[in-house]
């Protein structure tokens, strides 16, 4: 038998450790204001769930958009932070006292995403009942500089942290008051969200847990859905400010018309569909054209926990291209939601995606059999608008015109003609099958 010596091992995390959590975390860098509304959102539960210090429906989050387009503060008048332990809660990096299964952020990254395009990172808080306020500034410029390949590796995760964060604390004007505010100070290189207020409404009408527009015609629909679920739809109000103007506040994009390629349409009805497992449920419009919606802030399934936007369309858009290779266009052709409980998926870092459990399998399985359901009714009503009388009178009505181009050339370009014949067969073909299905009045049309 040998004698071993037992080594003490000393981790070392350099710089790079945070330039993969900011620099390289987030696809794209606006979606740190996805991350700040979302912590906001947490501290205002935590105040009205647990803390009681504010009602139910009076959460509020302000986003204030500077004159000079170098300062984004947003704001809320959730719990905020006491002087005890606020310090050590913003430079805790990676770690969290959230709770994944309630909370709607808990990994403790989400506060460094502003590291990314803004000079200075300021979080000021207070919590009600202290005389004083505490301020924590990460000088992010400085961070990013460190943070480079050939800087990385030269000093540690922690000391770059002791390095780049300044802390103050100072009277308070009222020890009533309770809020957290994050200021993004001198913009280098930022989202065009951070700097144009219709693309930062847009953003937050999609992603953030705002009420539905007035216009929305099928609120009663969601609250069955959401009731027999026993999975509510959680707002809260958020206002955008943009330099001197007053703010306004936030609902979601979905109202009574929307634009298709053929023009404005209404939706015929809403459907829901609620989980074997009441885990999740959805709900869809259903339209009786054909088209895919032209506004990209409406079109597609998107998927939601805690009302907060997971992905944009890309989600859902995968499963709908697992059932067939033509059904990811579908995505595009219906507009809705699908809410997901907390406690049963886990979104991934980057909350573009769930961690791949058994229940993300299962859930994705069946998510896969609605979107089938969904593409196959897509399929029928684009079928039917092809094979319309009206549809194919405009078609032969274009392909005249079309002969007649060539008929004044002289059909001196070969491929062209080529390309008209074949287009001929194919409409020939339309209109034999719509002949064999026709009532006799458009039967007599088609002949």
């Amino acid at each position: 038998m040998t004698n071993s010596k037992q080594l003490k091992i000393m981790p070392y995390f350099g710089g790079f450790v945070l330039e993969t959590l900011t620099v390289g975390m987030y696809g794209e860098s606006r979606n740190a204001i996805r991350e700040y509304i979302q912590n906001g959102f947490d501290s205002i539960e935590r105040a009205i769930k647990e803390l009681k210090i504010i009602g139910p429906g009076k959460g509020l989050i302000q986003i204030i958009m500077d004159e000079d387009l170098e300062t984004l503060i947003i704001k809320d008048n959730g719990a905020g932070l006491s002087t005890r332990n606020a310090v050590e809660t913003l430079t805790s990096i990676g770690a969290s006292a959230k709770d994944y299964q309630k909370n709607a952020g808990f990994r403790g990254i989400g506060r460094l995403a502003g590291i990314v395009f803004s000079n200075r990172v300021i979080f000021t808080t207070k919590a009600r009942g202290e005389a004083e306020q505490t301020t924590v500034t990460f000088k992010a410029a400085e961070m990013r500089e460190e943070m480079k390949p050939e800087n990385g590796g030269n000093i540690s995760a922690e000391d770059l942290i002791r390095k780049s964060v300044e802390v103050s604390i100072d009277p308070a004007k009222d020890p009533e008051d309770h809020f957290f505010e994050v200021k993004l100070e001198g913009f280098d290189n930022p989202p065009d969200e951070c700097v144009k207020y219709k693309l930062m409404e847009q953003f937050v009408s999609q992603v953030a847990p705002v009420p539905y527009s007035d216009k929305f015609p099928f609120k009663a629909d969601l609250t069955a859905a959401a009731k027999k679920c026993q999975l509510p739809i959680e707002e809260v109000s958020i206002t955008i400010k943009d330099g001197t103007n007053e703010p306004v506040e936030i609902r979601k994009v979905y109202e009574d018309k929307y634009k298709i390629g053929s023009g404005l349409i209404e939706l015929s009805k809403c459907e829901t569909h609620v989980s074997p497992d009441r885990n999740w449920w959805a709900w869809y419009g259903v339209k009786d054209e054909s088209g895919a919606y032209i506004d990209s802030r409406v079109y597609g399934l998107r998927v939601r926990m805690k009302n907060i936007q997971i992905d944009g369309t890309e989600l859902v858009r995968d499963i709908f291209q697992r059932q067939g290779l033509t059904y990811g266009r579908f995505q595009d052709w219906y507009v809705g939601e699908i809410f997901v409980r907390p406690s049963f998926l886990v979104p991934n870092a980057r909350r573009d995606g769930f961690e791949e459990t058994k229940e993300w399998k299962l859930m994705r399985k069946a998510l896969g059999q609605l979107v089938k359901r969904l593409g196959d009714a897509a399929y029928e009503i684009s079928n039917k608008g092809k094979l319309s009388l009206d549809a194919l009178e405009a078609n032969v009505a274009q392909k005249r015109d079309e002969f007649a181009k060539l008929h004044k050339s002289k059909f001196k370009n070969t491929d062209r003609v080529i390309t008209f014949s074949s287009d001929i067969t194919k409409v020939q073909k339309l209109i034999a099958k719509a002949s064999k299905e026709a009532d006799l009045p458009t039967a007599a049309g088609l002949q």
